[in-house]
């Protein structure tokens, strides 16, 4: 018994590490292939990075939609002045009993009567405020008095055809008449139309900066890794000569554990180092709506802070922020939103007196063209004027509270207004002082970065002579990579003032060729317009093999099947 049970141990052993083997190598990878670090390096400019951003995140995305939105909100608003096209028709049954005077004027103690009331025409909106009505009504009258003995003329058809074909006016006075009452919904959906296409701005500004910040911390983070392994590089080559001139009888032994404390450190920090540049380089995937796993590459930053440009004027940039800075236009477009929200309240404060007047043909006939032929003839207008007056007893309660805070809504979102220009005048100043200081910081770190650089040079030289022991040279090597970690830190830093001058004036956008305009929201808009029910069938049909120029892993199969009925759909001007 022991001999087949030990062939099927040995058989389960044999597959079982088969199967361990193929398990260890990544995905994509079989058996016999190697396994390897990141599948590919993506070397990245900054330019390349931004528009990769500016297609991919999907907060971007939300807020451009959301600014689309407010638009279309804008242009529905306009419908209030279109014209409506209104028809009715009303049976109409009655039955009463007369009285005395109507029973001996009619000859009947009963009245009946079943009509038919036909209406139609056109009614619309002015600027002015009036409410204009063109229109038709045709009356088909059929009662009991029409077939009585002194009505027998009507008696053949049992039935009266009336018509009326008019215009009707009602202009208001006080209350609800100018275009400070009309136009105020429009005007005000047109100012909530600017301030979420500055929203859009802005977040597109802030998104633009972040990622760009990210991918200079992501260069930094490359520096000090580069820095720490020509450190380590040297550190490890110094232990290596401390052990030869210790075998030679040239050195002791002290000296060799100074060395390998040294490389020790610096290996501990090159791991650090190694650990930020993966944290940087998953923030810059972040933005690109990507992980480190999926992409499966090791991003590159491959720019280097661009040389200090002349200092900018502060007019110029005073000037750039008040026509350019979102948060700036966001709050004046809200302190003219109040300001018509205060007009179209000063104006409902004031009592309702309406003009109203009406002009019209009348006709009568047994048939419907009988009583039209009537009213061709034009022999029996009909008109009206008069005046409506409705005032609230009590003075206005609501009216004048509704006033008074609309008032105090405008002077507060005017005393935030000048706040903001304090704000950002301030803004401006400060990074100012933080381009100079960091200046002043760049040339210092240079020239002590090339101290350092001789410093050390002259050192191993001396080393090499037995003139200076290796502790010493040590120090002057981390004197030199502290000076070229802060040199890196401080180019970053003015990259980062850069970008904050930048934000604060507007000009991010501009300085970046990002910046958007109302006719590239509209033209975009037709890549979001399809039907809801094709979308549900994308994503319950089989998912289709992605195409080679896709870009993959940003996006998850849900998302990749509407993307695919977007591109089958056919572009639709908004």
């Amino acid at each position: 018994m022991k001999g087949p049970l030990t062939a099927v141990t040995v058989w389960l052993s044999g597959w079982t590490l088969v199967w361990v083997l193929v398990n260890r190598a990544p995905a994509g990878q079989g058996p016999g292939q190697a396994q390897t670090g990141p599948d590919t390096v993506w070397e990245l400019t900054l330019t390349n990075y931004l528009r990769t951003v500016l297609e991919a995140n999907e907060t971007l995305q939300a807020r451009w939609l959301e600014s689309v939105a407010a638009w279309r909100r804008a242009r529905a608003e306009r419908g209030a002045f279109e014209p409506e096209l209104f028809a009715s028709v009303q049976r109409q049954i009655n039955e009463r009993l007369n009285t005395v005077e109507q029973q001996r004027s009619t000859l009947t103690s009963v009245f009946s009567e079943r009509n038919n009331i036909y209406q139609g025409g056109l009614e619309g909106l002015l600027p002015s405020g009036a409410r204009v009505r063109v229109g038709y009504t045709l009356r088909d009258l059929k009662n009991n008095l029409q077939s009585q003995p002194l009505f027998l003329f009507r008696g053949a058809t049992n039935g009266e055809f009336v018509t009326f074909v008019g215009v009707s006016v009602t202009q208001p006075l006080l209350k609800d008449a100018g275009p400070a009452a009309t136009l105020a919904a429009l005007r005000i959906a047109a100012l909530e139309s600017d301030i979420a296409f500055h929203e859009y701005r802005r977040q597109l500004m802030i998104t633009l900066a972040q990622a760009e910040d990210a991918y200079w911390n992501l260069y930094l983070a490359q520096e000090q890794v580069r820095f720490f392994e020509e450190s380590l590089a040297t550190a490890e080559k110094l232990l290596e000569d401390n052990r030869k001139r210790f075998e030679a009888g040239r050195g002791s032994e002290l000296e060799i554990l100074e060395a390998e404390a040294g490389v020790a450190l610096r290996r501990a920090k090159l791991e650090e180092a190694l650990q930020k540049r993966e944290e940087a380089a998953a923030r810059v995937l972040a933005f690109c709506s990507r992980t480190l796993s999926e992409s499966r590459t090791r991003v590159v930053a491959v720019d280097t802070p661009p040389p200090e440009a002349a200092e900018p004027d502060s007019f110029a940039l005073w000037q750039a922020a008040w026509q350019r800075n979102p948060d700036y236009q966001i709050q004046r477009f809200k302190v003219m939103q109040e300001a018509n929200r205060v007009g179209y309240q000063r104006n409902q404060r004031l009592p309702e007196l309406n003009l109203v007047g009406s002009y019209g043909w009348n006709g009568l006939g047994e048939t419907p063209g009988d009583s039209w032929a009537v009213v061709e003839d034009g022999g029996f207008p009909s008109w009206t004027l008069g005046l409506e007056l409705r005032f609230p007893v009590g003075g206005g309660i609501k009216q004048r509270n509704q006033f008074r805070a609309a008032r105090l809504q405008y002077e507060a979102a005017e005393l935030a207004l000048r706040e903001l220009e304090r704000q950002i005048a301030n803004a401006l100043e400060v990074v100012r002082q933080k381009l100079r200081a960091t200046r002043a910081g760049i040339e210092g770190y240079e020239a002590l970065v090339r101290f350092n650089r001789t410093l050390l040079e002259s050192a191993l030289a001396r080393l090499e002579v037995g003139k200076l022991d290796s502790r010493k040279v040590l120090e002057i090597e981390q004197d030199l990579l502290e000076a070229r970690n802060q040199l890196a830190e401080t180019l970053v830093q003015r990259q980062r003032a850069i970008l904050e001058l930048e934000v604060v004036s507007g000009r991010l956008l501009e300085a970046r060729g990002c910046e958007p305009d109302r006719t590239q929201l509209a033209a975009g808009l037709r890549r979001w317009q399809t039907r809801a029910d094709e979308i549900v069938a994308a994503g319950s049909a089989n998912p289709e093999p992605a195409r080679p120029t896709d870009p993959a892993g940003h996006e998850t199969p849900a998302q990749r099947r509407a993307l695919e009925a977007l591109r089958r759909q056919p572009d639709v001007t908004p």
